[in-house]
């Protein structure tokens, strides 16, 4: 992953990393969030439209050895982006993860429950507010995202699609 990246990536387990995977001649080939999720395994997260374009360029780039393995898990997962001044708010009362910035800085994943439901919780954003990405079994996607409305209901959450959420980038 490293030898693939601008920037490193084999940080330790937990570590975030936003970079980007470049071509032979320097220009950007994908645009990425590298998340290290065991000693010796990453997830890497593309942007919604890129993702056949991302996996095709990692397949191309695979060691001829046979050492590394890619795997799509995408049907197997649900992702929910919470952003916004109120997060650790809505997240604190259905998690037993400490979300203070010391037990989990930006760009830091940790595992645990959200509602009672097994989850890996990324602090990341990408619309300028305090934010957290939250991946869990798609099977449980449903459960989820209703611990997530019941608990953002008294602070007035909203749910906005990718179009929305990509006007308040700047």
């Amino acid at each position: 992953m490293d030898w693939l990246c601008a920037n490193k990536v084999s940080k330790g387990t937990g570590s975030v990393t936003y970079t980007q995977m470049l071509n032979e001649k320097g220009g950007i080939e994908c645009d990425v969030t590298v998340t290290q999720t065991g000693e010796q395994s990453f997830r890497i997260i593309s942007g919604t439209a890129l993702h056949s374009h991302d996996m095709a360029w990692l397949r191309n780039h695979l060691p001829a050895d046979g050492s590394v393995t890619l795997k799509d898990i995408t049907a197997e997962l649900t992702c929910f982006g919470i952003w916004g001044p109120l997060t650790r708010e809505l997240l604190q009362p259905i998690t037993p993860q400490d979300l203070s910035t010391e037990a989990m800085p930006f760009l830091s994943m940790r595992k645990t429950t959200v509602g009672g439901i097994p989850a890996e919780l990324v602090r990341v954003t990408f619309v300028g507010e305090q934010g957290y990405e939250l991946y869990a079994p798609w099977s449980q996607g449903m459960a989820l995202w209703e611990q997530l409305w019941k608990a953002g209901e008294p602070l007035g959450i909203v749910a906005c699609g990718y179009k929305a959420i990509d006007s308040l980038r700047s």
